[in-house]
């Protein structure tokens, strides 16, 4: 049997809105953004800065996830807003966007292949279950990459 297991390439597909993004934080300020709350208070101050809005454009965008890592394209997935290659995903958070209406934020930390910058990505879920859904995912894709490394 050859390797073409079609599952493996599958992503699952989700419908997000995107925030904004923090983009080449220099190494110093990215170091003190190891754990989840770091990344969480970081946004949080960023929004309360005006550097990042507390809310999307109504936009909705598609955010497939394979295990290749991240593509977020339009919902007639024309055009492609951003991609993370998996590899350079340092870090992936979710969250309650504390504005009552029952959103989540999902923001990733991702690096450049030189890793002397980082960006912090965030993007608005419709629902707490479904931003998880999303870092479920991406963590199961995480494993099947170290999986295949290994054998």
């Amino acid at each position: 049997a050859g390797q073409s297991n079609s599952n493996s390439d599958t992503c699952a597909e989700f419908r997000v809105k995107y925030v904004g993004a923090i983009e080449k934080l220099k190494y110093n300020e990215s170091k003190n953004l190891e754990g989840p709350l770091d990344l969480i208070n970081y946004i949080d101050v960023a929004q309360q800065d005006g550097k990042l809005p507390f809310v999307p454009g109504e936009e909705e965008f598609i955010m497939g996830v394979s295990k290749y890592g991240i593509k977020v394209s339009t919902s007639d997935q024309y055009d492609v807003l951003h991609r993370h290659a998996l590899y350079l995903i340092v870090r992936m958070v979710c969250y309650d966007d504390g504005l009552g209406a029952g959103k989540s934020l999902l923001a990733l930390k991702t690096t450049d292949a030189a890793s002397e910058e980082c960006s912090l990505w965030v993007y608005q879920c419709n629902s707490l279950e479904q931003a998880q859904a999303i870092c479920k995912v991406l963590s199961t894709a995480f494993d099947s990459v170290l999986m295949s490394e290994k054998s």
